[in-house]
Formats: structure tokens, C-alpha cells, sequence
């Protein structure tokens, strides 16, 4: 590569964009027809937070785990109340659902989708030596060794 073609690409730069992925469930689960579009571009600091919280059983954490995943990465979804009406993609309308176990296994989508490089990254060099699967194993032991 040319030193032209270099100082071109730096002026330009590089816009990080959002990504999105769906989340759905297969048809043997008890989840099968919902469909949630979330935001899987989280920066590292909300994703070690998660990952702290995670084991935390304390009401308060998980009513905030739960406005946070609603207000802050869920664009949209298809889930319905008993009455028909459909629940807000809000941190309000996920904590209104009635089916906690329905929130819990949605959330472990959204987070397997977050940590999960790309199909077409996975294997490639990031720059550091490792590939991205390595690297987020190793992000994700750093942010639960004690005193993080």
C-alpha cells in the first residue's frame, strides 16, 4: 500500500455505526413467535455492568437491568398483553410483562448476540493477536476477576 493511500483513509476516518440483531426463538420454545430488534452495539463499560450484575439477585439491580436492556437496546418487538394490546419497547413496557422467564431468556439472546462476534469477523485478526472469540473470553474473565 502506497503512503498516499494511508494518509487518505486516516483523513477520512472511520464512523462507527449501530448494529442491530433480531432475536427469536425456535419452534420447540415456549418463545417461538417472538421477535425482538435490539441493539447489540454496547459499549464495554454497560457490558461489564452486566456482567457484574449478573449473579445479583438484589430486586433493585434487576428492575435496572431490565429498564436498562428496554430504554437503551430493545428498538422494537411483537410481544402482546393478556388483553391483545402490545407492551412498550420501553424499560416500562419490558418490566411490565408478565412472564419473567419470557424477559430472562430475551435478555440471554440480546447478551449471546452482544458477545458473539460477526459471522464474517469470527477467526479474523483484530489487531491484537487474537481472534474475536478469544478476545471477548478474555475481556469477559477480566471484568469478573474479584475487585471488578
Amino acid at each position: 500500500m502506497e503512503r498516499d493511500e494511508m494518509t487518505s483513509r486516516k483523513q477520512e476516518g472511520f464512523r462507527v455505526t449501530k448494529r442491530t440483531a433480531i432475536i427469536d426463538f425456535g419452534n420447540l420454545s415456549p418463545w417461538y413467535g417472538v421477535e425482538a430488534t435490539v441493539v447489540i452495539s454496547v459499549p464495554f463499560e454497560t457490558l461489564f455492568w452486566y456482567q457484574r450484575n449478573a449473579g445479583n439477585t438484589e430486586a433493585s439491580i434487576s428492575v435496572e437491568a431490565i429498564k436498562r436492556f428496554g430504554d437503551d437496546f430493545l428498538i422494537e418487538w411483537n410481544v402482546l398483553d393478556p388483553d391483545g394490546a402490545p407492551y412498550p419497547a420501553t424499560g416500562d413496557g419490558v418490566a411490565a410483562v408478565t412472564d419473567s422467564s419470557l424477559i430472562t431468556e430475551l435478555m440471554k439472546g440480546w447478551i449471546d448476540a452482544v458477545v458473539q462476534p460477526p459471522e464474517n469477523l469470527s477467526g479474523k485478526s483484530n489487531g491484537s493477536g487474537m481472534s474475536e472469540a478469544q478476545l471477548t473470553e478474555e475481556l469477559a474473565s477480566l471484568s469478573t476477576s474479584p475487585g471488578n
